[in-house]
């Protein structure tokens, strides 16, 4: 399980994240729900060891987090898709997923990892010896998702990964993530597209300005009349 106790977030005197509590475990998709300036982004920051947290505990299986180094957050199963993707443009698409397999619990099974990813986006394994930077925006956020799998996560962070993308590419995502969530691991997605997220996750969150301000399963926030009003204007 990942499970945040009264996580805090402070930049100067900017409260980003505050006194934040949820978790998730193994083959769960967790969607949090928010606007933009909502702290989504510096959660998942300080999950993944990129900020430090002010006050409160990450936990991972009942270890803590808190203070561990990025490199070693990851080493420990738990893996960051970033918002704008983070991907090197000028290499090829198997070389941008190798990178993925540097931590020390990847390497044994770099092949095979390899070979799941092209299981799920087979178009990568059809462009493989493409350039990154010759891509659509939706094939790079594909090799944004295969890196970070490429790392063995037990669990993948994933900030706006519909951001940017066509319909027709967010559904396609979408499903790749339904695919991805089968080998076991757990999903914390952060997202503004209500609809669609709300749709493959089994629970969620809602976060506003730094706090969360409710929870239920997908299927009572869908039908929350104030979530309605909120992100959809009445009509989710």
């Amino acid at each position: 399980m990942l499970e945040l106790k009264n996580v805090t977030v402070r930049y100067g005197k900017h409260l980003a994240v505050d006194s934040v509590n949820f978790s998730v475990t193994k083959g769960e998709v967790v969607v949090v729900l928010g606007a933009n300036g909502a702290g989504k982004s510096s959660m998942l920051k300080a999950i993944a060891g990129m900020v430090p947290t002010a006050e409160g505990i990450v936990e991972l299986d009942g270890d803590p987090m808190t203070g561990v180094p990025a490199y070693n957050v990851t080493n420990r199963g738990i893996a960051l898709v970033p918002e704008g993707r983070g991907i090197v443009g000028r290499m090829t698409v198997e070389e941008n997923l190798r990178l993925g397999a540097t931590p020390p619990r990847a390497r044994a099974s770099e092949e095979d990892t390899l070979a799941q990813v092209f299981d799920i986006f087979p178009r990568l394994a059809e462009r493989r010896k493409q350039f990154v930077q010759t891509m659509s925006g939706g094939e790079q956020q594909m090799v944004a998702v295969g890196r970070a799998m490429m790392s063995k996560p037990e669990f993948l962070l994933l900030d706006e990964p519909s951001l940017g993308l066509a319909p027709i590419v967010v559904s396609e995502m979408f499903k790749a993530l339904a695919q991805v969530r089968k080998t076991g691991v757990g999903l914390l997605i952060v997202e503004q597209n209500v609809k669609i997220s709300l749709r493959h996750a089994d629970r969620g969150y809602l976060l506003e300005a730094g706090r969360i301000t409710g929870s239920g399963t997908s299927d009572e926030l869908m039908n929350d009349a104030a979530v309605r009003q909120a992100f959809l204007g009445g009509d989710l």
